[in-house]
Order: C-alpha cells, then structure tokens, then sequence
C-alpha cells in the first residue's frame, strides 16, 4: 500500500520540477513540503511562501490539485503571486487573521532603517493597516481556487514593504520595516537576533520527518517589548495544534545569533 508520504514526495517530484533540465525535489525536500502544506490546510499557519526551489505558481496550483484529488488535503488552497514570489494561502484562516490583527491592532513592525542607531518598534501603524485592509479586501473576493493562480495586482502593493507584507501573511508576530525607497539596507548588522522557531513531526507511515514550521527574529534590544505578544502568539498556536492529529512533537527553540549582514 502507497503511504501518503510516498505520494506528496511523487507528487512533488512530478509537478515541482524546476530548470531546463528538469531537476527534482529530493525525498527530504518533498518531506519538508509536505509538512508546510499539512501546516496551512490543518490551519496551523496561514500562508506559505514557496520558495524550496524555482518551480513555477502554475506548477504549484497542479502540485496543490493532485493532493487534493488523492484526498490528502481537506481544504482548497488557494495560490496567489505577489511580485513574483508564490503564496499557498488558507483564504479562510488567513481572512480571520487579517481580521483579528485589525481588530486588536496587534500589528507589530520593527523599524530597521539603515541610518537608525538600533532597530525600534515602528510607528508605521496606521500605514501598516491600511496594507492588512487593503489585502483583507483582497481575499474577500470570490476566487476559484483549483482552476488559477490570483495575481496581486502591482498597483496594490508598489509602495508596500514586501518584507513587512509576508511578514503579516505569513502569520509571524511581528514583521520588519525599512524605507525601500532609499533602498533595501538595514541596520541589523552586528546587531544581536533572537532567533525563534517553532518545530513539528510527522509521522506517515515507516517514515518519521522533522520540520521547522516557524522561524522569525527580532532585535535582542527589543525583546523584552515584544515578549508578551510573542507569549500570547505561541500559546494560540500550541491551542491550534493541540486541535489537530496529523502533526506532533511542537517544539520552540530560542537562540541569539550576530551576524554580519542580514538580509530581509
């Protein structure tokens, strides 16, 4: 009997190629893809971003179609390219989150110009809210999700900050901020991170595969101002996975790291 290990990895071996010579996922790749897809149809992260290799929205949407005709996922994903990059969205979740992050004005951006000192919470909010409204709306609309990939237009996110924008789709608790109309510098260089991740398993079958879920950073200097924000955002997520049985062994592991050059 086929294990549904085994059809993600063929499944992703067949329809994510990528280059001229048709290179293809390696069987731990696939695992990790998998586990990000199990994660945003289980509605334990609202968004993706694919970025395992150069395969193509389109080959993504056929990747997604073929799961879900093999039944091994419940919900209609929805591909959606922004500048270029590919998003797998949970539209459900993640119009809930836009949401409630307006709702409780919970949108926290750090400022990392490159001429600012040290990194500081921005004071971007009201602008950071009109972007969530603004792709709120978006995903209001009606979207047949199986049969296209939904294009955000360029006149919608011009002069948003990509970085800050996936930030917020991609479910993170506070998200970065720079002025790239003076360029994409920051100054987070030397600067100590701490890094946060969240790990998972699956278990298919015989096969056991680990994969970090989460991974986000946020200046050691502002840590002790985000703390409880990141607390709250954990402790949601823990509720979330203790509602499903596809995924086991959450896990959040913390470490400061320098480096010396960070790009976002």
């Amino acid at each position: 009997m086929v294990s549904s290990a085994d059809i993600f990895i063929s499944t992703a071996q067949r329809f994510l190629c990528s280059g001229k010579k048709k290179k293809r996922l390696s069987s731990s790749s696939c695992l990790d893809v998998a586990i990000q897809m199990l994660a945003v149809d289980l509605g334990l992260k609202p968004a993706l971003l694919y970025d395992s290799n150069a395969a193509s929205a389109e080959q993504l949407l056929q990747y997604l179609n073929h799961l879900q005709e093999n039944g091994l996922l419940a919900t209609a994903l929805q591909v959606v390219s922004i500048d270029g990059n590919s998003l797998v969205v949970n539209s459900e979740l993640m119009k809930s989150h836009l949401a409630e992050l307006l709702q409780k004005r919970s949108l926290i951006t750090v400022d990392v110009c490159p001429w600012r000192e040290q990194p500081t919470i921005s004071d971007m909010e009201s602008r950071t809210e009109e972007m969530a409204k603004a792709i709120l709306e978006f995903f209001m609309g009606k979207v047949d999700t199986r049969s296209s990939v939904s294009v955000l237009p360029e006149e919608m996110y011009g002069q948003w900050n990509l970085c800050t924008l996936f930030g917020i789709l991609l479910g993170y608790p506070a998200s970065y901020w720079f002025d790239q109309s003076q360029g994409f510098e920051n100054c987070l260089r030397m600067t100590p991170l701490v890094v946060s991740k969240v790990w998972v398993c699956w278990q298919a079958g015989e096969r056991r595969h680990s994969s970090c879920l989460y991974s986000f950073s946020v200046p050691e200097i502002l840590w002790s101002d985000v703390y409880t924000h990141i607390q709250r955002w954990t402790a949601l997520l823990r509720d979330r996975f203790s509602k499903q049985a596809v995924l086991a062994d959450f896990s959040f592991s913390k470490e400061t790291v320098i480096l010396p050059s960070v790009a976002l």
